[in-house]
């Protein structure tokens, strides 16, 4: 297991898309933390509650949040591991050199999960350092204690997960261009709109956005409108969805012809 979880490496750090995944990863994780701490104390103007200061503890919650913002990356990358494989035709010498193909299928499950984890947590030490930078400058004081530590870790686990999800989607759809626009079609139009229809609230909860948005519910802001699951249940609904795509990455990947 451990030469074909070495293999998915040299095959992910064989070109930059891994430099271009990780940069935009990063930059959509400080995007929150920037818009939020803008606009800090400011009134939205359309009767929603002003942001808390950026001296208020409250603040510190909302941009902690931040690496969540990132999972739209760590799944395509989920994608690109298993997608590559067809799109450059190398699945049937992979297959070839491993006949039991549920070990190939595992090897880039362990080693996407774990890559998965190591951007997210480059992306929380990006906004932990803007964070504190940018609330000690303007007289706040900065700390990881109560809850926030729980939300950066939280939004960070969220991300991470995304990387299963992205293999057994990408799994399923084997379309490279195809499983990249199914998934950004979902994540950014499909889930906001099932969040935005007050009838279709408590069926977005239960789906994968919702439950990654449960690990971090501390930065909800009063008055929400979506009840969201406990992060502890969140944590476990999500994790329950990387199995089930871990499972379908299984059963579709090794009942499939390759070529």
């Amino acid at each position: 297991m451990m030469r074909l979880i070495k293999a998915e490496l040299r095959k992910f750090f064989s070109t930059k898309t891994w430099l271009l995944l990780l940069i935009g990863t990063v930059l959509f994780s400080l995007v929150p933390v920037v818009i939020t701490l803008s606009f800090a104390g400011r009134d939205a103007g359309n009767g929603q509650a002003p942001l808390p200061k950026i001296t208020a503890p409250q603040i510190q919650e909302l941009v902690l949040s931040g690496p969540s913002s990132a999972t739209i990356f760590i799944a395509i990358l989920g994608v690109i591991g298993i997608t590559q494989e067809y799109r450059h035709r190398t699945a049937t010498p992979t297959f070839l050199t491993t006949p039991a193909r549920w070990k190939v299928i595992v090897a880039k499950l362990i080693t996407y999960l774990g890559l998965g984890v190591v951007y997210a947590a480059i992306a929380a030490v990006f906004v932990i350092a803007l964070s504190a930078l940018w609330i000690n400058g303007a007289g706040g004081s900065f700390t990881l204690a109560g809850n926030n530590w729980k939300i950066l870790v939280g939004a960070a686990i969220a991300a991470a997960l995304y990387g299963i999800v992205g293999v057994g989607f990408g799994a399923l759809v084997r379309n490279q261009i195809g499983a990249v626009v199914g998934l950004l079609a979902y994540m950014f139009v499909i889930e906001n709109i099932l969040a935005g229809i007050p009838a279709t609230r408590d069926i977005y909860r239960l789906l994968p956005g919702g439950a990654s948005s449960a690990l971090y519910t501390y930065a909800d802001r009063p008055g929400a409108v979506i009840h969201l699951l406990t992060p502890v249940q969140g944590g476990i609904l999500l994790a329950a969805y990387g199995i089930v795509f871990a499972i379908i990455a299984l059963f579709v990947s090794t009942r499939r012809e390759v070529s």
